[in-house]
């Protein structure tokens, strides 16, 4: 059995910074954490990982290692930088880095075997959230899980695109026809209207038991508008932020609530050209700062 650890450090463009840490030995251990960042709290997942998972993950990270091509880490734009190191009985230890590894390439079937450790089903909570944000990303995750709970959940991913209704509806079409279904979509970047044409609304308005929905507030509206019960629709609200806990601060920097309301907007790039006015930033800088206030704005309402 080849003992090794695996430690990646991901640099997304529009998200947290994170950290997958995979300790290989006849019983694996998988972490996902982010460190506690602005007003957002510190988070972890870990599980264990069976002997098969780790066995495939370690031959995965050695034949990109054996096969490295110096391509795989050029940097681009508003994509996710990905450090790591890989350390075994097998080999010297070996540090390298990757820049948004492509579907098919060998890093991305790493980072497959990588994601396969983390079961879709147990990853709650809010890093649970940011883990399935991270997956989306890379394709590791289908646009729909179904999660054999009581009561039964389709879960759906953070990222979806009109192109995936066409799977989702064949995965309602195999549900179960009794018992009560849950369309989980609380991950779900907002969507709003389009939800509602990705789903397959009349299948799922045709069961015969109960169908519940648990969404975040901007899409509940469309769903009434096609014909779901406003009663079978949980809303998830913003957690608020009391105006005690303001100013938010940024890297050791207060930032000036005048940004609250640009970050509210979305537009990530006035937002970057704000800070640079306002307090003596580099690009990068900006663009993190930008980034940390944009998520906190989505995940809390600033009280008034």
């Amino acid at each position: 059995m080849h003992i090794f650890e695996l430690v990646l450090n991901f640099s997304p463009a529009f998200h947290r910074h994170c950290t997958i840490r995979i300790e290989g030995m006849e019983n694996g251990v998988a972490k996902f954490e982010a460190s506690p960042t602005g007003l957002l709290p510190g988070v972890e997942l870990a599980f264990s990982v069976n002997a098969t998972h780790i066995a495939l993950l370690h031959g995965a990270c050695t034949s990109m290692l054996s096969a490295w091509d110096e391509r795989w880490e050029r940097l681009g734009l508003d994509g996710i930088c990905i450090a790591g190191m890989f350390d075994s009985t097998t080999s010297m230890s070996r540090s390298f880095s990757l820049w948004s590894p492509r579907h098919g390439s060998v890093p991305h079937a790493m980072l497959a075997a990588v994601f396969d450790c983390f079961p879709v089903d147990q990853c709650d909570g809010i890093a649970g959230k940011l883990l399935d944000e991270i997956r989306s990303y890379f394709g590791a995750r289908p646009p729909a899980t179904v999660i054999n709970k009581h009561p039964m959940r389709i879960r759906l991913a953070p990222w979806l695109h009109p192109k995936d209704a066409k799977e989702i509806e064949g995965i309602v079409r195999n549900l179960p026809k009794d018992g009560i279904l849950l369309v989980d979509a609380s991950g779900v970047e907002r969507f709003g209207v389009a939800l509602t044409r990705i789903l397959p609304i009349t299948q799922l308005l045709q069961r015969d038991e109960e169908v519940r929905w648990l969404v975040p507030d901007d899409m509940a509206d469309a769903l009434v508008q096609s014909g779901i019960k406003r009663s079978a629709i949980e809303v998830i609200l913003p957690i608020p932020i009391s105006s005690r806990g303001e100013p938010i601060v940024l890297g050791g920097v207060c930032v000036p609530l005048g940004m609250i309301p640009l970050a509210q907007t979305g537009n990530k790039k006035e937002l970057v050209r704000a800070f640079r006015n306002e307090l003596p930033l580099t690009i990068e800088q900006a663009a993190t700062a930008a980034t940390e206030l944009m998520e906190i704005v989505a995940c809390f309402q600033v009280a008034k």
